[in-house]
């Protein structure tokens, strides 16, 4: 780790490939750089092939590890970070910059289904990431944030995307409400993706299994994890 003499925020300097990576130290950073930068979403494991213009979408953004790390690597693609807690996307801005990364579209938007428009999040104080809806509010644990969403299909036409290289999604489950109300999946060539799964969206009859199997129906799921979160 690494503080600066002016007393800003202390920066945390990794190297992979070759190439050095900073980022801001947050308390979720390490975990995260951890992850990303040992290939947990399998993006180089299966040899993705990303050409000049190539579009990724990167939902649920949190720090921009992951965004910052494809930005780095294929540079002549075009990359779509969305984030929607104002002071983890805040914390993206700052890691972008960081980087030097021009090829990364940020905003602070979250990914639901179509006739939403606001959702009301848990977040973590004691963390930077891993906000939800689907989880019980609890005080002295979390604060909540009321955040702007928009539709899956919005999001291909507010950003002009015609096809989809690379779609990630991690958003705390509420990728079910996301995915199945979208209509443009078979527009994406690859996804790779967290579903989640606690007692509420079970009681809700949501099922990780039978959405993995939904997806993989309709474009090229390379590798998906199945979460159990917080209840």
């Amino acid at each position: 780790m690494v503080n600066p003499a002016d007393g800003s925020q202390p920066l945390i300097i990794h190297e992979s490939w070759g190439q050095k990576f900073c980022f801001g130290s947050t308390p979720t950073a390490p975990a995260l750089i951890s992850e990303i930068f040992s290939d947990n979403y399998k993006i180089l494991e299966k040899a993705i092939e990303f050409g000049p213009g190539d579009v990724i979408l990167d939902l649920g953004a949190c720090e921009g590890m992951f965004s910052i790390m494809l930005s780095r690597l294929f540079p002549l693609t075009r990359i779509i970070a969305l984030e929607p807690v104002s002071k983890t996307y805040s914390q993206m801005l700052h890691n972008i910059e960081l980087n030097g990364c021009s090829n990364i579209l940020a905003h602070n938007i979250g990914v639901g289904k179509k006739e939403q428009q606001k959702a009301i999040l848990n977040i973590s104080k004691e963390f930077s990431g891993g906000s939800t809806a689907f989880c019980t509010f609890v005080p002295l644990d979390h604060y909540q944030e009321e955040v702007n969403i928009i539709s899956l299909d919005s999001v291909f036409d507010l950003y002009h995307i015609k096809r989809l290289r690379l779609l990630k999604i991690d958003i705390e489950g509420g990728e079910y409400d996301a995915l199945y109300s979208s209509t443009i999946l078979s527009r994406i060539d690859y996804m790779t993706a967290e579903f989640h799964m606690n007692r509420k969206l079970e009681f809700e009859s949501r099922r990780a299994d039978g959405l993995r199997t939904w997806v993989s129906n309709q474009t090229n799921l390379i590798h998906c994890d199945i979460i159990r979160m917080a209840e």
